[in-house]
């Protein structure tokens, strides 16, 4: 795509993208990018360099009179400070403009969102746009791009303040960073223009049209297709998918629905409830996990939302491995009394397993013989002898995998344990919700013949 407008010396209204990790952020890079009036390189904490500067300039500018305000103030900065900063700045982008041959540039590093005052005052027309994305499906992409322990992107300081706890860790770094974000964009709403990550990745060409209006550019129909043909610089940090990608999907959108809600502390859950709501999402409250595949955490949810989450569609009867479940389960349904001499607070209570595949779910229900006493003194045993559950109404455990996980477990090449760790099966259990190894589970491997539980260890 040519570029045909001037480039001037100077650049005095940039754009900064302010934004968390796992957000979409190097998409929304490739978008500017491919416009002919906007360079946008990957990150650089130009951010960061900038407080850095003024540090420097107030330490030699001050030496021995005891005054120092470094940038707790941005507003009052006196104009010789940020005169040295831009004028860095100018520089270090002014070369990269020349080589682009374009004539406004774009920033989207992740520190931006720590001192957005400070670049408002450096770059009295520089315009922001705030990248947000539903804090679930952040703390789902953060694990996944950290499988083997989460760190980077922003993450190391929470996870050390949050030992053990990956959901609560990325969950205050959400937190942190959209409420820091959403005070400036209150703060300075004429030079703010919203981007969800669910609706750029929904209704691409929109969005995008949208932005760009508000950043005074021309449009470009095509612009969220032609950005993967275009070259962009790679040698920086980034999404490391996106280049593995040709073209804009909402395929990602509700994966945080596998994320345990439980993992949230309460008081983390409510303030991260209070910024959902803030930004027209889905608030996580109990039931956040119970959905068969995943929900579009818009609210409210248009048309463009329904579509971009994939339909949930009717039960889905036919699908091979519901019957194949269907029949382990009927095989073992004439030793019921066993199962409740083994586990009897399952007494009466139903177990639901579903099935997913390709926007389809299927499910079954089974229902343990017995009439089972389940108020308050309901209280199953563990191997220490422990209980700790609540009262349940309906299925006491909903199990959830696509079929080729359920395949897996009942030819015997998974482990139902290790498909529940990671992921793969999600056991949503409202009875006892904290452990992994529990009745409901055990039962479960009972009922599909996936273990041989000896009968002594269950004992009531």
């Amino acid at each position: 795509m040519p570029n045909t407008l001037p480039v001037p010396d100077v650049c005095d209204d940039p754009v900064f993208i302010l934004t968390g990790s796992r957000s979409g952020s190097t998409l929304l890079r490739f978008i500017l990018d491919t416009h002919p009036a906007f360079a946008c390189p990957p990150e650089t904490m130009i951010t960061g360099a900038c407080v850095s500067l003024l540090r420097s300039w107030d330490i030699l500018e001050n030496a021995g009179s005891g005054q120092h305000r470094l940038v707790t103030e941005p507003a009052q900065l006196p104009a010789e400070a940020v005169e040295v900063v831009r004028s860095v700045v100018d520089r270090l982008y002014g070369r990269y403009l020349a080589r682009r041959n374009k004539p406004r540039w774009c920033d989207k590093s992740l520190d931006s969102h720590f001192h957005p005052e400070l670049l408002a005052v450096l770059y009295p027309r520089a315009r922001f746009v705030c990248l947000y994305r539903h804090c679930m499906d952040v703390i789902a992409s953060g694990i996944e791009a950290c499988p083997w322990g989460v760190s980077r992107f922003g993450f190391d300081p929470y996870v050390a303040h949050n030992p053990g706890n990956n959901v609560a860790a990325i969950g205050t770094y959400w937190t942190d960073c959209t409420k820091a974000i959403l005070a400036f964009e209150n703060s300075e709403p004429e030079r703010c223009f919203r981007v969800r990550y669910e609706d750029l990745v929904s209704s691409p060409e929109e969005t995008a049209a949208g932005m760009l209006a508000f950043l005074g550019a021309e449009p470009v129909p095509g612009i969220t297709r032609a950005c993967f043909d275009v070259p962009h610089e790679g040698d920086g940090p980034g999404d490391e998918k996106i280049w593995f990608t040709t073209t804009v999907t909402a395929d990602a959108i509700g994966r945080g629905i596998k994320v345990p809600a439980a993992a949230l502390p309460d008081p983390l859950r409510a303030e991260i409830n209070e910024t959902l709501t803030a930004l027209g999402y889905r608030t996580v409250d109990e039931t956040w996990n119970d959905s068969p595949g995943p929900v579009d955490p818009r609210l409210p949810a248009g048309p463009e939302a329904a579509d971009a989450a994939g339909p949930a569609g009717p039960a889905a009867s036919d699908l091979p491995v519901l019957r194949a479940l269907q029949g382990r389960i009927e095989a073992r349904s004439l030793t019921g009394p066993e199962a409740i001499s083994r586990w009897p607070v399952l007494a009466g209570r139903q177990i639901e397993f579903v099935v997913t595949d390709a926007g389809r779910h299927g499910q079954l229900n089974w229902t343990f013989p017995g009439n089972g006493a389940h108020g308050s003194d309901d209280h199953g045993s563990d191997d220490h002898g422990n209980g700790d559950h609540q009262q349940v109404d309906g299925p006491v455990a909903t199990m959830i995998a696509g079929q080729d996980v359920w395949q897996a477990l009942l030819d015997g090449r998974a482990n139902l344990i290790v498909e529940i760790r990671s992921g793969r099966l999600r056991c949503v259990n409202r009875r006892d919700a904290h452990r992994v190894r529990s009745d409901e589970v055990h039962a479960i491997a009972w009922l599909l013949g996936l273990a041989q539980v000896p009968l002594a260890l269950f004992s009531p």
